[in-house]
């Protein structure tokens, strides 16, 4: 990475949630993966989107420059906040159950999606705003990420998650704060969309321990309703599976009239039984049409209860052992919750959640199953 500008700061500017207290630095890189065109064009290789950036230009997401013909990354090390949440909630049940993660996030996205609860931080105004203001490389702090990490140590937490917005846009600051976090033993979660290319994740899959990768559907057509890129995701989960070893959840927000295709999920449910294996956790939740930031979407009512158990029978039917739902409704009925974890050869009950917090009942340091020995594929930290 080509390094333009560094300049230390004698105090420290902000401090972040739960007493992360970082100098910083002003810093322009440029960007991990990219192609030089003719006529002072560059093609962005980070994400499936693949765009093509003029000079003096930003890419769709908004954190990528062409600058004098060569790509720079606008958002590195700008930080939104660090806050504190169970592993459970990213969601992750079967990787390092109990754990509480520092979660890190920033601005911009790949996908302008019309149901993002994160909206603030990733295409809504206040992001784009920011971004824009950004784009001269000079009126922001970036968080060095060797002493971000260190500050994640001495609060005594073992692991960091890069969320809210999407990381995959994110990836020269989270290689190297992910760098940081695995020379000190520290575990590392993404929570995306999956439109990394294999490119990107050759470069920083080798630091990546798992990934929450949501599958909103599984179809352009559907991924186009709600304002995402479907090309190329299923293909590199797999890759970041097989070739990078990063474990995998899956998670997709049932919309109603949206993405709850009973034939497509269907389709979904197998491809992941097939390609990612039957342990993989796939997690269903609740579409809330009152956090929603698109009108249109707001007019969608709430996915009933009804509908995500027909669901997440789908998934089980397709050959599924671990079919997880979520439903925080405010409506009739409140809080509903499939979050247990049994045993698929016994059926006994080897960890119970209640919220996001689990308690191990039936299941070994090994991730197996007390009662019957059957590996529930769940990584404990070592």
């Amino acid at each position: 990475m080509n390094l333009i500008m560094l300049i230390d700061y004698t105090t420290n500017p902000y401090i972040i949630k739960r007493g992360f207290a970082l100098r910083n630095l002003i810093i322009m890189i440029e960007a991990l993966v990219y192609k030089k065109l003719k006529n002072g064009l560059v093609k962005c290789g980070i994400c499936h989107r693949q765009c093509v950036i003029p000079e003096g230009k930003t890419g769709f997401c908004l954190a990528k420059k062409n600058n004098n013909g060569k790509l720079y990354a606008i958002n590195y090390g700008l930080i939104q906040g660090i806050h504190i949440d169970p592993i459970e909630k990213k969601p992750f049940y079967h990787f390092y159950p109990g754990e509480l993660v520092p979660s890190l996030g920033s601005y911009g996205c790949n996908f302008h999606c019309r149901q993002c609860l994160n909206s603030w931080c990733s295409w809504g105004e206040h992001s784009v705003s920011l971004l824009r203001r950004a784009n001269d490389f000079s009126h922001y702090p970036a968080s060095d990420p060797k002493r971000l990490i260190d500050s994640i140590i001495e609060s005594g937490y073992r692991g960091i998650a890069f969320t809210y917005n999407e990381p995959v846009i994110w990836p020269e600051y989270a290689l190297e704060v992910a760098k940081a976090a695995k020379a000190k033993n520290l575990f590392t979660l993404f929570v995306t969309n999956g439109s990394w290319t294999k490119k990107t994740l050759d470069i920083i899959g080798p630091y990546i321990d798992a990934a929450n990768i949501d599958f909103k559907g599984f179809s352009e057509p559907t991924y186009q309703k709600m304002g995402g890129l479907f090309k190329g995701i299923p293909d590199s989960a797999r890759y970041a599976q097989e070739k990078h070893h990063i474990f995998i959840e899956i998670t997709t927000l049932i919309i109603p009239g949206i993405n709850d295709d009973f034939g497509e999920i269907k389709k979904m449910t197998r491809w992941i039984v097939k390609n990612l294996g039957k342990k993989t956790p796939w997690h269903l939740s609740q579409f809330e049409p009152l956090l929603a930031p698109d009108k249109q979407f707001r007019k969608i009512p709430a996915t009933s209860i009804e509908s995500l158990k027909a669901i997440a029978d789908i998934g089980k039917n397709a050959g599924l052992e671990f079919v997880y739902i979520w439903a925080p409704s405010n409506g009739p009925g409140g809080l509903y919750s499939e979050g247990d974890t049994r045993c698929p050869r016994c059926r006994k009950l080897v960890v119970m959640r209640k919220g996001w917090r689990p308690e191990l009942i039936g299941i070994d340091e090994s991730g197996r199953c007390l009662f019957c020995g059957e590996e529930i594929n769940i990584i404990f930290k070592t």
